[in-house]
């Protein structure tokens, strides 16, 4: 079994995907969900780094076009490249959706690692069952984390704001 790579998307050579306990691969829905976490934490961070990358490009050159005495318009447009570069990096949360994917996907590793050599939790009659559970609530964790950012973003609170009693805080 290999490491992927991971630079195509292509997964396929991990050693997940050849996993197998008692000559039975991995359940279906643990695969997928690995699977998703992997290829959308590539994504995010791909995303993340282009935005980054045309935010410092476009920022270095704005200097460098006003001493060349380039016309307003490539500057002003400079500083909207900028503008929206980082704009679109904040919305989407690009660096916040990469690190929680890639921890999530490092997390059903894990799990599966545990399960295939059948140490605790895993070593049980059960074990493929215990494993689809606690794969689906590292899942849901990441779904409610996703969509708590996503609130935030819709209903900022001031920095000093007390949480609602009646909402029970996000399990970490």
């Amino acid at each position: 079994m290999k490491w992927a790579r991971n630079t195509d998307g292509d997964l396929a050579e991990h050693w997940l995907v050849a996993a197998r306990r008692d000559d039975q691969p991995l359940p279906v829905t643990v695969l997928a969900k690995w699977r998703w976490y992997k290829r959308y934490s590539q994504r995010a961070k791909l995303w993340y780094g282009s935005m980054e990358g045309l935010a410092i490009i476009a920022s270095a050159a704005i200097p460098v076009a006003a001493a060349a005495d380039a016309a307003a318009p490539v500057i002003a447009t400079l500083g909207a490249v900028v503008l929206v570069a980082t704009a679109l990096r904040s919305t989407f949360g690009l660096n916040e959706n990469w690190v929680e994917y890639s921890q999530i996907g490092y997390a059903i590793e894990r799990e599966a690692a545990l399960y295939v050599t059948a140490v605790a939790p895993y070593d049980t009659a059960d074990a493929a069952s215990v494993l689809v559970v606690r794969v689906e609530a590292l899942a849901e964790r990441g779904g409610r984390q996703w969509a708590g950012r996503r609130m935030g973003l819709e209903n900022p609170q001031p920095p000093n704001a007390k949480p609602d009693p009646a909402t029970p805080p996000l399990a970490g």
